[in-house]
């Protein structure tokens, strides 16, 4: 199984969802991050849509807020549901294993600012 690990942004706050998971409900956390990647590297920002159902996802989706630095490592998944035509329509996520959230640092500017 291949391993995917997003460094970015959070852009969509997290949205908590009851599942039904080996028979027991269970809390996932649904979020969107942007992953900017290196200036050299793209072009255009990519998007992911997140899904994390583990129990921290009740504890963390509070700071799981626009514009929040994140690790993500998953995996990808896809689905398919139907359409407004009736059409098989696919729907891809990134199934989280890991949410690591990553502390702001404050720039000279902020420091600057924060002094005066």
């Amino acid at each position: 199984m291949n391993v995917i690990t997003v460094h970015g942004k959070v852009v969509k706050p997290a949205e908590m969802k009851l599942i039904n998971l080996k028979g027991e409900p269970n809390a996932m956390a649904v979020f969107t991050v942007v992953d900017l990647g290196l200036p050299n590297q793209q072009n255009e920002p990519i998007y992911f849509t997140v899904n994390y159902p583990k129990d921290a996802a009740a504890l963390i989706a509070e700071y799981l807020v626009e514009g929040k630095e994140v690790n993500v490592v998953g995996t990808m998944r896809q689905r398919f549901h139907k359409g407004p035509d009736g059409k098989k329509v696919p729907y891809s996520f990134l199934q989280a294993d890991i949410v690591e959230l990553l502390p702001v640092f404050a720039t000279r500017k902020r420091k600057a600012e924060a002094a005066s």
